[in-house]
């Protein structure tokens, strides 16, 4: 008799009541709404980007405490976004937490191919991937008149080409032209003029013409 009395006694003692947690909720799955007595089985959820610290239920005792501590909910974080060569991201911070935002950018004399930002989600992940950081190019030049154009490098940004002209010809402009960071290149193309040769039998043809309209 002293043994179930006892029991009695235990089962019918109740733990402290629990509050619901920050950012979650609290669900009794076993027991009576609003008497925590001995036997309650409570389980815990958090909102959207958020974690429990622990996913086990918690339950009430027969000596009047809960068999664990009541777990929290943390914000969910991100992993440090991956980023191209020649491009960077904003804030450029190591710790990222559900609903932040980056903004990608990229270098001078590169454009960017993909999302200009990705926020971090729910689920601990970024919402878009990392765009790509394409260097510009500012194409082709066509050869001058009587002349030629050399691509000592490519056509991207920072490289250079070099005019040149054909024999009997002088270049009339710049020799060289850059790809600028707009994708374009510096100044205007040069040209190629014929180199007039002043004879001695040209001298005297003019001479002559010369001496042709003063002599009357």
């Amino acid at each position: 008799m002293f043994i179930i009395n006892a029991f009695s006694l235990l089962s019918n003692k109740g733990c402290e009541p629990l509050s619901n947690i920050d950012n979650g909720q609290m669900h009794l799955s076993e027991g009576i709404a609003g008497n925590w007595s001995y036997g309650s089985r409570v389980s815990f959820s958090c909102t959207a980007g958020y974690n429990l610290t622990s996913d086990l239920p918690m339950m009430c005792l027969g000596d009047g405490s809960w068999n664990g501590t009541q777990p929290m909910c943390e914000m969910v974080t991100c992993p440090s976004p991956s980023m191209t060569a020649n491009g960077s991201y904003a804030p450029a911070i190591t710790t990222f937490h559900y609903r932040d935002v980056i903004q990608f950018s990229c270098q001078l004399g590169f454009d960017i191919i993909g999302p200009n930002n990705s926020y971090c989600n729910a689920t601990g992940q970024w919402s878009d991937e990392s765009p790509e950081c394409q260097i510009k190019c500012c194409g082709n030049l066509t050869d001058l008149p009587h002349g030629s154009v050399v691509h000592t490098g490519g056509t991207t940004f920072g490289q250079t080409a070099h005019y040149n002209c054909n024999e009997g010809y002088t270049l009339n402009g710049t020799n060289t032209r850059i790809c600028n960071a707009s994708g374009h290149w510096t100044l205007e193309a040069p040209t190629c003029d014929v180199i007039r040769k002043f004879s001695l039998i040209m001298y005297m043809e003019h001479l002559f013409t010369f001496v042709r309209l003063f002599s009357f």
